[in-house]
């Protein structure tokens, strides 16, 4: 029996701790389980956290630690190593606003003594380059077991583009308002079924309904609303196509009984996935528009009657055994400027009324009327203050046995519109000659400007680089400046064409007229032939013109060459005056009025043969010029004018056949220029190995480019053709750092070219080279980042290179 309990109690042991080995090793594979879901949870969390990039921040509140993670310390301006010793250490050094630095206490104080801990707060601290960050701390207290406060935890985001982006629709709402408030008109928006959601406060006023009354009905729905033309059915079939509509034109009985006639216009509205939300409009009350077109058709119908039976304004001229007199209708005494029943009968009276150029017209045609005796003539009269009107007299004389005329009977109408419509339709047809042919010019210019810059820019580039390594001295480097001088004369005549076909200057700075003008007479004469000399009287001191440097020289420049080429090929004296003035009273100039004030005042006299009186007005005209073919082109005065004109100035023509002429041009002052030094010339900007696509179809300035972009320390890649450039660009939209393209290309522009890229990487920094500016518009219209105005020399496409790649790191 022992052995038998000995057996029974080791087979007992045995199962008791394999069920124990059993129920552990459960244990541990639930712990391992219950490990790795707290691993693959802490994972989890920290990519959310990575994910939402928010700071995270811990304070424990008994000990005073405080843990604040990278992204929190980046978004307070915090050094990644910084460690504080609590938080009251922490809220000292951080760049808290000093605005929002108690309200942050204020909040965490009401939190710790609330029951409910949780807060959230935004406020804003100070960057160290100027300006604010926003940031947003969303907060919870954790408490002990006896209810008081032991740990602080929370998270930060940056908010400061939500909130720019809630001060600008705040901004825009407000002056959206405003204008409502202002219109005279009101403003309608409907829903996706048409019905009305808003109306602004004006639809009282101007359609007799408040904006309530109509919400929630459609516009066929409201009451005594009925259209002026068409159906309600062809209005819906436009709002079904989802299209604007204009002037749909309804008239629409008021609560207070009056009919109004309204005109409402209407756009759809879209969100942004395209599905149509509604439309929204304005409305006019055009009710006193429709009673005034009512009264003038009704007026309009009155004079037709009315000249229909009275054939316009009567009158009777006789002559007799006592002499001549004429009677005439009221109608006709106010036709002729004399005050109603002024007019004595006499014939003599009737006669001084006609202008002496027209009475021997119209005594002619009166006395030598035909067969029929009727007449037809078109005169002027002389009214009061000397003034004139054009009159038709129509009539029929009668003759005595002699064949002499005794008696006439007629009827006279005002024809002085007809005459000045037909007056404003010449000189309206003569602009728009002027205008084709300046449109002409543009056009032409835009091509010179493409064509000759590529040529000038490969001139400039290879004579650039064949400078560097020209010995300082020898006749190479003499015989390359003269290239290069000649190339920048080149660069200056497609400018002066460029700016003639233009009528505004790019930039107006206070410009030192005198300097400038120093400098022009240095240059032109270097170019002058011996028998003609240049006597310069300057005396405007620092005296400034709001202008711009480059138009100021070629004023001077090309008064000098029209002063010159006057005089050849005897020669003579270039007078050329400059000196301030001061204008007490308005004066008339050739070209315009001067005003009065302070002006500067540039004179160009030559001893030539003067201008003809009778092409006076004409010397401005585009193209005109009294020069033998290949001496003028027509385009040097016609700059004058034109840049003149956009410095607010007036040109005064004095001229003497045989005597020679003076050019005396005012421009508004504009203070005194301020004194500069001599102007150093940097370095190149240098590159730092960025990878430049260049794209230009003209293969050497692409050459040109490539090898300027290599000295300065980029890697250039180069490209003929726009769409082999593109394909490269889309196999890997990251491989470049930056891209330098030209304009006008035949397989794809490089306007075309960039809003490509743009969509393959939207911020890569982009300089768009072009010949003629004014046909690719500012860099915001294409999308580039910089326009360069080619021909460019080495400095011009390294600096702009270097501008949008500095911006685009600042941007970054």
């Amino acid at each position: 029996m022992p052995t038998r309990r000995r057996w029974l109690a080791r087979l007992s042991g045995r199962r008791i701790r394999a069920e124990v080995e059993e129920a552990v090793a459960r244990r541990a594979e639930a712990l391992e389980r219950r490990y790795e879901a707290i691993v693959r949870s802490e994972a989890r969390y920290a990519r959310a956290v990575e994910a939402s990039n928010a700071g995270l921040y811990d304070w424990d509140i008994a000990n005073d630690e405080m843990y604040q993670s990278p992204r929190m310390k980046e978004l307070f301006g915090v050094a990644p190593d910084t460690c504080f010793a609590g938080r009251a250490d922490f809220m000292a050094h951080v760049p808290l606003h000093p605005e929002d630095r108690k309200r942050i206490e204020d909040v965490v104080a009401a939190a710790f003594a609330a029951r409910l801990s949780r807060y959230e707060i935004d406020y804003r601290i100070l960057l160290p380059e100027g300006g604010t960050r926003w940031l947003r701390s969303y907060g919870q207290v954790f408490r002990d077991a006896g209810g008081q406060p032991a740990w602080l935890s929370g998270v930060v985001l940056d908010v400061t583009d939500q909130k720019r982006a809630q001060e600008a629709l705040a901004e825009s709402e407000s002056r959206f308002r405003s204008l409502i408030q202002l219109s005279s008109d009101w403003y309608w928006r409907q829903d996706e079924n048409l019905r009305f959601n808003f109306l602004s406060s004006q639809a009282l006023d101007l359609t007799g309904h408040t904006g309530e009354s109509s919400y929630g009905k459609r516009r066929w729905e409201l009451s005594g609303m009925t259209p002026l033309s068409g159906s309600w059915d062809e209005h819906k079939a436009v709002l079904a196509a989802r299209q604007p509509f204009r002037d749909l034109e309804c008239c629409r009985v008021g609560t207070d009984g009056v009919t109004r006639y309204l005109s409402m216009s209407g756009t759809p509205m879209f969100d942004h996935t395209g599905g149509f939300i509604g439309y929204q409009g304005v409305g006019r009350n055009i009710t006193e528009r429709k009673r005034i077109e009512e009264e003038l058709r009704a007026r309009q119908e009155m004079l037709d009657m009315a000249q229909q039976a009275a054939h316009a304004a009567a009158f009777e001229w006789r002559t007799g055994e006592v002499g001549e007199d004429v009677r005439w209708s009221p109608d006709l005494e106010a036709m002729c400027g004399l005050v109603p029943g002024s007019y004595d009968g006499a014939y003599e009276t009737w006669r001084k009324l006609f202008h002496p150029d027209d009475w021997p017209l119209v005594d002619a045609a009166i006395r030598h009327a035909g067969p029929s005796g009727e007449v037809a003539v078109e005169h002027r009269v002389l009214l009061a203050g000397g003034t004139t009107r054009w009159l038709q007299t129509k009539g029929r004389v009668s003759f005595d046995g002699q064949g002499q005329p005794v008696r006439m009977v007629g009827f006279m109408i005002d024809v002085t519109e007809r005459h000045q419509a037909e007056d404003e339709l010449r000189r309206l047809e003569r602009q728009l000659r002027q205008a084709q042919r300046l449109e002409a010019m543009g056009t032409l210019a835009g091509g010179i400007a493409h064509d000759f810059n590529n040529i000038l820019g490969a001139i400039l580039g290879y004579g650039e680089m064949a400078l560097r390594d020209a010995p300082k001295g020898s006749r190479l480097r003499r015989d390359l400046d003269r290239i290069m001088t000649a190339t920048e004369r080149g660069r200056a005549l497609v400018e002066q064409i460029l700016t003639f076909s233009r009528s505004s200057v790019n930039e107006r700075v206070p410009v030192h007229l005198e300097r400038v003008v120093r400098e022009a007479l240095d240059q032109f004469a270097a170019q002058l032939p011996h028998q003609v000399s240049i006597e310069p009287h300057l005396r405007a001191g620092r005296a400034a013109v709001l202008g711009d440097p480059t138009q100021a020289h070629q004023l001077l420049m090309n008064l000098a060459t029209n002063a010159f080429q006057a005089m050849m090929p005897a020669g003579g004296t270039v007078r050329v005056r400059l000196e301030p003035l001061h204008l007490a009273a308005p004066r008339a100039a050739t070209t315009g009025m001067v005003a009065a004030g302070d002006h500067v005042i540039l004179q160009v006299a030559d001893s030539g043969s003067g201008i003809p009186p009778e092409i006076v007005d004409r010397i401005f005209d585009p193209f005109f010029t009294t020069k033998e073919v290949g001496v003028g082109t027509g385009l040097g005065l016609s700059l004058v004018h034109s840049i003149v004109t956009d410095l607010g100035g007036a040109i005064d023509v004095a001229s003497e056949p045989g005597r020679g002429s003076t050019f005396t041009v005012y421009l508004p002052r504009a203070g005194d220029a301020p004194e500069t030094g001599e102007r150093e010339i940097p370095e190149l900007p240098r590159g730092e190995g960025e990878r430049v696509m260049v794209v230009d179809d003209e293969e050497p300035l692409m050459l040109i480019a490539i090898e300027t972009l290599e000295d300065i320390g980029y890697r250039p890649v180069g490209f003929t053709s726009s769409l082999e450039a593109l394909d490269a660009f889309r196999a890997d939209p990251r491989a470049f750092g930056a891209v330098v393209t030209d304009e006008r290309m035949p397989e794809m522009t490089g306007s075309a070219l960039i809003r490509e890229l743009r969509v393959l990487n939207a911020a890569i920094p982009i300089v768009l080279m072009s010949g003629f500016i004014g046909t690719v518009g500012s860099a915001r219209d294409t999308g580039a980042d910089e326009v360069l105005k080619k021909p460019l020399s080495r400095r011009d496409l390294a600096a702009g290179l270097a501008r949008v790649l500095q911006r685009g790191q600042r941007a970054g």
